[in-house]
């Protein structure tokens, strides 16, 4: 009798919500088409992190395999022996605004022709609004040779967990869910009421695909707006922190706070899915320009960390950058559309020497250092761009006495410059801005070096 879940796709969504099913008591077969991924997986290695209940992903992902509650495998046909729900997770590259749609369309393709009478698939993938009915479920009819909504249930239910909290989030948010037909939409709420304890929210298919894309690109208008406040916040010579911690005491006001840029898969595709939904006639302005103030925030910054070094007498072609973390954001070994990678790539451009460190994420540039203290060795400025947990027990003033005094930082996360502080390091600057400099207690610094935030 085939019960099991079949979950396809096992990379920063699939894996954590394959563990999450079985935490819930589930028995889960996982598929891939990555065999080397596959493999890992069978041997209990995973290269995700995600931290749940004081438990790391690849422990839980061990104590499911010695359950067997968890297996993984290449083959679509020996899951489909097994499984009788097939969840895709598969994603839509974007390369420049163009979606890529070819590894999604495949799998769809390949389950078709796995599937039985009776199945279930539940795509949970982040689409271009309208792939449902236009594409996904014709495809479907097509390999099956089955009547979708007759003889197998054919469902959308978009996932809207972040990263380094899935686990949790697949288990408490409320999920959207969108159904062939009824009975479609009903056979998919039974499986998710058993995943989540959040309320299911039953809707149309278009309104289900578009609310994920809608959710993702407010986020990325949202993160330009504060961008822009670092700006203004610039030109009046205030905290930009502290502008939006005043503005946010407003019970309707919500803003986020600036950042070197917007990274990982979802919210940067989103715009791109949304345009690819649209007439060639339509335009949506405002989530374009959302789009490109995000991708030039690192630009700025790498503007900015010029004139902080030419302020303490250094160019920014020639000087040395130690770069902290690499993940698309704090806590994440995600490098996909990093922006602390393409800051770096930045500033390479414009000819500085960038040795970046990050614990998380395995040697692949060829500017990563193996270790904290070689990237800060000599050191002419700092940039933090993402923090990761490893940074909160670093002995700063002892690592970065081993850099050039005096010397520019660049402290979004203003993690640094407290611990400097307590030690006696002489600060130049206000204390709220990102960018200032330092020098050791012992060494004393020629000029004024107060510097400007980056936007």
């Amino acid at each position: 009798m085939r019960t099991q879940i079949a979950v396809i796709g096992l990379g920063y969504i699939g894996l954590p919500l394959s563990l999450a099913l079985c935490e819930r008591g589930e028995t889960v077969i996982g598929v891939d088409v990555d065999e080397r991924k596959v493999n890992e997986l069978r041997a209990g290695v995973t290269h995700v992190m995600e931290p749940y209940r004081g438990e790391s992903l690849e422990s839980i992902l061990r104590r499911h395999l010695e359950s067997a509650r968890f297996t993984a495998t290449t083959s679509l046909a020996e899951a489909a022996e097994r499984a009788d729900t097939f969840i895709v997770t598969v994603g839509l590259p974007v390369a420049g605004d163009v979606v890529d749609k070819t590894l999604l369309l495949a799998c769809v393709n390949d389950l078709g022709r796995a599937l039985s009478p009776g199945d279930l698939v539940l795509i949970r993938s982040t689409l271009v609004p309208g792939m449902m009915e236009g594409e996904i479920v014709p495809r479907l009819a097509s390999t099956s040779g089955l009547v979708p909504g007759r003889d197998f249930h054919v469902a959308y239910a978009p996932e809207r967990v972040a990263e380094g909290r899935a686990m949790e989030e697949f288990q408490t948010l409320d999920v959207v869910v969108a159904g062939l037909t009824d009975a479609c939409a009903d056979r998919a709420m039974a499986v998710l009421a058993r995943l989540t304890d959040g309320r299911l929210h039953k809707t149309s298919l278009r309104v289900a695909e578009l609310s994920k894309v809608v959710e993702n690109a407010q986020r990325d208008v949202n993160i330009a707006l504060a961008h822009e406040l670092k700006v203004v916040a610039e030109q009046h010579g205030v905290d930009v922190y502290e502008l939006i911690r005043m503005a946010n005491t407003h019970p309707r006001v919500h803003l986020l706070e600036p950042n070197i840029g917007v990274g990982g898969f979802c919210i940067p595709n989103a715009y791109a899915y949304l345009a690819a939904s649209l007439t060639s006639e339509e335009h949506i302005p405002l989530f374009s320009l959302a789009r490109q103030i995000n991708l030039t925030a690192p630009h700025r910054a790498a503007r900015q960390l010029d004139e902080a070094l030419r302020q303490i007498g250094k160019r920014l072609s020639g000087a040395r950058v130690a770069l902290l973390g690499l993940g698309m954001k704090d806590g994440s070994n995600d490098i996909r559309q990093s922006p602390a990678i393409h800051f770096a790539e930045i500033l390479a451009e414009r000819g500085a020497a960038v040795t970046a460190f990050d614990p998380t994420v395995d040697p692949y540039f060829p500017f990563q250092a193996p270790s904290l203290e070689d990237c800060l060795a000599n050191a002419d400025a700092v940039a933090v761009a993402a923090w990761q947990a490893e940074f909160d027990t670093a002995p700063w003033p002892d690592l970065l006495a081993r850099a050039r005094q005096p010397l520019a930082v660049l402290d979004l996360k203003r993690r640094l410059v407290p611990s400097l502080k307590q030690a006696g390091w002489q600060i130049r600057g206000d204390s709220h801005l990102p960018y200032i400099a330092v020098s050791a207690p012992h060494v004393s610094a020629t000029r004024d070096c107060a510097v400007e935030m980056v936007p």
